[in-house]
């Protein structure tokens, strides 16, 4: 019995055990002490029927991220939807549209291998969506519709494509967006 007492002591002498035993509870720490992830800095606007608004209680923007590729951008958002129906809602046109200030929808971006976007019914879920903006979808407002409701994602101010940088990912805190 006193030789194995002897070997776990010997064995908690060793520099190594402890330095994982460190980065093991660290990363434990930060798992369950960090918050959630950035949400949208604005809160719910009261507007009329059919008018875009912030959010709502079924749909709620939570990140918007930008992402300039040469002459275009990636326009990733993240919204928390309440699906109602008694069927899934699949998140894709005509269900889904990002209209911009002259009207024309913007086109959504995939890759081929990525699952399509879906709220199972009678659910709320967060979803990630895609698109891809020309820098004339950058000159006025963007609008978000789903299933009839619509979500104000950027204001009227025109953002020139030149004023993003060219394969690096901005958040975006607000419908204003201002690029630092």
């Amino acid at each position: 019995m006193v030789r194995g007492s002897v070997a776990v002591m010997a064995f908690l002498k060793r520099f190594e055990i402890w330095v994982l035993l460190a980065v093991v509870i660290a990363g434990l720490a930060w798992v369950f002490l960090s918050g959630p992830p950035d949400e949208f800095d604005e809160e719910v606007l009261p507007t009329e029927p059919g008018k875009a608004t912030v959010s709502s209680p079924a749909l709620t923007l939570r990140k918007l991220v930008i992402k300039r590729d040469y002459g275009n951008a990636r326009l990733d958002v993240d919204v928390k939807l309440r699906n109602e129906k008694s069927e899934k809602l699949v998140l894709t046109s005509p269900a889904v549209r990002l209209m911009n200030g002259a009207g024309r929808e913007v086109p959504s971006f995939f890759l081929p291998f990525d699952a399509l976007p879906e709220v199972a019914a009678k659910s709320t879920q967060e979803a990630h969506l895609r698109y891809w903006l020309e820098e004339e979808d950058l000159l006025g407002t963007l609008t978000l519709e789903i299933d009839g409701l619509k979500l104000l994602l950027k204001d009227g101010t025109a953002v020139p494509m030149d004023s993003l940088k060219n394969g690096e990912e901005t958040v975006l805190k607000s419908t204003k967006w201002t690029l630092d």
